[in-house]
């Protein structure tokens, strides 16, 4: 069996998709936590959409990743809904100027991006070890 690099180049894109998104969702959350990011009458409109959204977004992510991001948790499909209709309305927030974020926002995003990277990338390991040996019959 063979690895096609498009597929293997989409997962970690997937990956490092999923920690930008926790991520935001972190540094948005500190930001309301810390009173530096005003509730705003459009985000508390739209959250419950964005809840919504970010549900399905989970149910689809425990899907789509149920090989390398926590294999063996049990609930998946239920954490990742409760995680996805977190993140989603976390990460989406905030209010629309031009102000640039700050140096902690920015280190939290790299940072969660990072992480499911290289949680990815143990798993794509272990996925090809299991497949090398189940081919060399070790």
């Amino acid at each position: 069996m063979r690895f096609n690099f498009y597929i293997v180049c989409l997962r970690c894109s997937g990956a490092s998709g999923i920690g930008v998104l926790l991520g935001c969702a972190t540094a948005h959350l500190f930001g309301l936590l810390l009173g530096r990011v005003p509730l705003t009458h459009e985000w508390l409109l739209g959250a419950p959409v964005l809840a919504l959204l970010g549900a399905v977004a989970g149910l689809v992510t425990a899907k789509l990743t149920r090989l390398w991001l926590a294999p063996d948790a049990s609930r998946r499909r239920l954490r990742f809904t409760i995680i996805g209709a977190a993140a989603v309305p976390l990460g989406m927030g905030g209010p629309p100027d031009t102000t640039p974020p700050s140096s902690l926002t920015v280190a939290v995003v790299l940072l969660s991006a990072a992480l499911f990277v290289a949680l990815w990338f143990r798993g794509f390991r272990r996925e090809l070890a299991t497949v090398r040996q189940y081919l060399h019959g070790r």
